[in-house]
């Protein structure tokens, strides 16, 4: 198998004492179509920042 595009293993991510990612993994391999979902407060924007540079890991 060829290895992702996308690969970060174990994100973490605080906001003061918000744990907002905690050894959260994200693979996207080529010519995958990626979703996120989840509840309100689950990380998925702080993800999305993080992949993009927007906002430094902790």
């Amino acid at each position: 198998m060829a290895e992702p595009l996308v690969r970060m293993e174990n994100i973490r991510k605080s906001y003061g004492r918000v744990q907002a990612l905690v050894d959260a993994n994200f693979h996207v391999n080529e010519r995958e179509i990626v979703g996120l979902l989840g509840d309100n407060g689950a990380g998925k924007s702080t993800l999305i920042k993080v992949l993009s540079g927007a906002v430094p890991l902790t």
